[in-house]
Order: structure tokens, then C-alpha cells, then sequence
């Protein structure tokens, strides 16, 4: 008879697995950034709102929502008339109705009007067709007090899904979020708000802030963000100037 053999075969140390797996994680991410192209995510078909401009040029775009709000509207655009900056306002549409004064001041002041949607509600949330109908409905009310047709939507929250930027695109517009939240709708605190965007500001960036009543500190914070801003450089134009200068 030929003898047995026994093999003892060992389990790979609790440190071992844990390289493993760190190893076989990295290798994943390393793969699946290379499939990341234009517009889109590694998840193919999933299209992606603009968030920030590709330049090379020193620039950058203050962006302002307004769906609600008697003073602060005003006390924000003192600021900016204060400092000598335009900026872009995304406007919703039942707002827009009631404070026309107010959006006629907006494009006085030559900053740009954009379109903020009809209700505040999350569009993913919707079918197609009523995707069109919020956006529609907008339109027509910042067309008939401006003159002009808004061609940037930036939707309620930032929330979007593929429906929401193919039922935007095919109506005209392209779907705009940001690339630094000032996180001023937390009002948490004049200081923290300064420091966050001018930590973060980049060039290309579109920087979110807000001129609704809830906001009762970003006009406070304008003064030292634009002249901070500027000290590093940077010229700070509307969104549409800011797109216009890409690569």
C-alpha cells in the first residue's frame, strides 16, 4: 500500500485578510475611475448635472436661489451692488409672480435670471410629464417679466435623477447644481459661512448661496466673501460667462 499523505492546510492570519481585502478594494476603484468619461459616471447611461466650469481662466460665479423671501432679496443685491459684482439667480416661478419689482431689480442690476422650477419638491420624485409641466410653468413666468428665455435650471434641493436632466434638455436647459455649498440655509454662523467658501472656492467653481428669508446671514457674509474672492484673484462673473469660458 502507498502511504498517505496529510496536508495541513493553514487559515491566512486575521492581518492578512484585512490586506487582502484592502488590496482587492483599491484595485476596484482604480478600475472603475478609469471608466469615468465626460459627463457621465462609472454607472454607464447616468447623466450628471454641470457643477463646476472646465477654464483656465481665474474665474468663478456666485449663484443665488430664491423660492421665498420679502427682505433678504433686496439686502443681497445691495450687497452685490456695494461690491460691484453680477451674479445669477435661480428664481422659482410662484415667487417670481408675486415680487416682479424684485426680478426686474435682479436684471437691472445686470445679474442673470435663471429658473429655480415651479414648485419646491424633489422632481425625481415625478413622472416625465410633470418634470415638463414644473419647468414649463416656470419658464413662461420668468419670460414674461424678464423679456428673455431662461436656458439653466438648478432644481429644488439639487435633486435630479437621468428623467430630470433628459426632460430639462430637451426643453432648453441644462441642469445646474454647484461645486462649494456655502451651507448659508443652515445659518450657521456669519464666520463659519466665510471661511467654508473661501476655503473651497476653486477656479470653474459655482458657489451656492441663497437670498430666500430663511437665510438670514448671507448678506452679512458677502462683503468679506468678495473681497476675500478677489484678493485671491479671482473675477467673479455670471454662470453664463463663467460656461462661456470653458475649455
Amino acid at each position: 500500500m502507498g502511504r498517505v499523505i496529510f496536508v495541513t492546510v493553514r487559515r491566512p492570519s486575521r492581518k492578512a485578510w484585512r490586506v487582502g481585502l484592502v488590496l482587492t478594494v483599491a484595485v476596484l476603484l482604480i478600475a472603475g475611475s478609469s471608466l469615468f468619461v465626460g459627463g457621465y459616471l462609472p454607472t454607464i447611461g447616468k447623466l450628471q448635472p454641470i457643477r463646476t466650469a472646465d477654464t483656465q481662466e481665474n474665474r468663478l460665479a456666485l449663484t443665488f436661489d430664491i423660492s421665498w423671501g420679502e427682505v433678504m432679496p433686496d439686502l443681497v443685491l445691495d450687497a452685490l451692488k456695494t461690491a460691484g459684482v453680477r451674479a445669477t439667480f435661480f428664481i422659482s416661478g410662484p415667487w417670481a409672480s408675486k415680487h416682479q419689482s424684485v426680478v426686474k431689480r435682479i436684471v437691472a442690476d445686470g445679474h442673470e435670471v435663471e429658473s429655480h422650477g415651479y414648485r419646491h419638491i424633489n422632481l425625481s420624485n415625478y413622472s416625465a410629464d410633470i418634470i415638463k409641466d414644473e419647468i414649463s410653468k416656470a419658464h413662461q413666468i420668468i419670460k414674461d417679466i424678464t423679456g428673455r428665455d431662461a436656458t439653466f435650471i438648478r432644481p429644488p434641493n439639487g435633486d435630479f435623477n437621468d428623467t430630470v436632466i433628459q426632460v430639462a434638455g430637451d426643453l432648453g436647459y441644462s441642469v445646474v447644481i454647484w461645486g462649494t455649498d456655502s451651507i448659508d440655509w443652515k445659518n450657521p454662523g456669519v464666520d463659519y459661512i466665510i471661511r467654508r467658501v473661501l476655503t473651497k472656492a476653486q477656479k470653474g467653481d459655482i458657489i451656492l448661496m441663497h437670498a430666500s428669508d430663511t437665510c438670514r446671514q448671507t448678506h452679512l457674509t458677502l462683503p468679506t466673501i468678495i473681497s476675500g474672492l478677489k484678493e485671491r484673484g479671482f473675477e467673479l462673473v455670471t454662470l453664463s460667462e463663467l460656461l462661456s469660458s470653458e475649455r
